[in-house]
């Protein structure tokens, strides 16, 4: 097995795709962006991410097999990404969102098959709300045409329709409408959203929700537990039935709650977070974690609760990775549009199979 290197030509090239389809990328018109604060804190780690079919049905023919790797950002750096697999490769990106990843096509594959991908990420704190955040990425005016702002306005027009498993309206309207009673202001609005989920639903610690993680917003309604995917997607279904665009955003952390003290320099990662990006038009983009915000405050710390609307825990978003729901990936898979791409995911001669995963860091100077 040999390890390949991306070239800094073709790394180059392909950050530059990313970069026109990600809406909170940096500002390509020429606007004017917030000064940073001084104190923005950052983590760089090297995350190395591997892949293994550990079986194959017999007399296959094929194996397809996708692996996400996160994008460049304003609030990331990606660079020396590096890839260790037995057949060819290449770094693709779907259209939807611009989630990017490494995709291997295996003719007459032998199991098990790994593939190893790493990566390095310098990571900002996400402060938009907080005193010294960012703010407002661009000060383009709301008749502007070029490329950032007609990928935000796409983003937020993508970003106010319903999914498979996030509806708009009906019931969730006037949820959203009951809760929101008497707030004028979209701000406004949004926090009494999130406060209405951080309140009323229950991080599932136990794993008892038969639907766990599959962010299944009736059901979750119902329930009132979950997990982060179930807990935001129910907050981005209160949000779309106002007309706020808002959308989900996967990534890994390299820490629980609460933080320990000092940081492990390395480990292993045991699953995936995510958290909710909202749109006002006074302040831009957003994040909030109410799933976390729900964490914290079991853990007797309200004021970190608070800090997460408008706000992520750098060591809790330490990569984001993909966004968004119902993802058909490139090369197109043959089975239905994925509910989240977040981890890997293969298929033999067309049918979906196993893949196991491990995920590891290691902080950087």
């Amino acid at each position: 097995m040999r390890w390949f290197v991306l070239g800094v030509v073709a790394l180059a090239v392909l950050v530059s795709l990313a970069a026109g389809a990600l809406a909170d990328d940096a500002c390509h018109c020429g606007g004017q962006k917030s000064e940073k604060s001084a104190t923005t804190r950052t983590l760089t780690t090297r995350f190395t991410y591997k892949a293994v079919v550990p079986e194959l049905p017999a007399g296959t023919k094929a194996l397809d097999l996708w692996l996400p790797i996160p994008s460049d950002s304003q609030w990331q750096t990606v660079r020396d990404v590096q890839v260790s697999s037995p057949y060819p490769y290449r770094i693709t990106q779907e259209q939807k969102f611009g989630n990017r990843m490494v995709y291997v096509r295996a003719e007459n594959p032998q199991a098990p098959m790994t593939v190893i991908v790493s990566f390095v990420v310098e990571r900002k704190e996400v402060k938009v709300l907080a005193d010294g955040g960012q703010g407002k990425d661009c000060s383009c005016s709301d008749r502007c045409n070029c490329a950032h702002c007609r990928a935000d306005k796409a983003l937020r027009q993508l970003s106010s329709q319903p999914e498979t498993l996030v509806p708009v309206g009906g019931r969730f309207l006037t949820i959203a409408t009951e809760v929101t009673q008497g707030k004028q202001a979209k701000l406004e609005k949004i926090r009494a959203l999130f406060e209405h989920v951080v309140a009323t639903m229950q991080y599932d610690y136990k794993r008892e929700s038969p639907k766990l993680g599959e962010g299944d917003v009736a059901f979750v309604c119902d329930f009132r537990k979950g997990n982060c995917s179930d807990l935001h997607s129910y907050l981005i279904s209160l949000a779309r039935s106002l007309g706020i665009p808002a959308y989900l955003e996967y990534g890994f952390p390299i820490v629980g709650i609460p933080i320990p003290d000092p940081l492990p320099k390395e480990g292993k990662i045991g699953g995936y977070h995510c958290w909710t990006w909202v749109y006002d038009e006074r302040v831009g983009w957003f994040a909030v974690d109410a799933s976390d915000a729900r964490r914290w405050l079991d853990a007797n710390r309200p004021e970190v609760k608070d800090f997460l609307f408008g706000n992520l825990v750098l060591e809790r978003s330490a990569v984001a990775v993909s966004r968004g729901r119902d993802i058909v990936l490139n090369p197109p898979q043959k089975g239905k549009p994925l509910n989240y791409f977040i981890y890997p995911y293969a298929e033999a001669d067309g049918q979906s199979v196993k893949v196991n995963w491990e995920l590891t860091y290691q902080l950087l100077p």
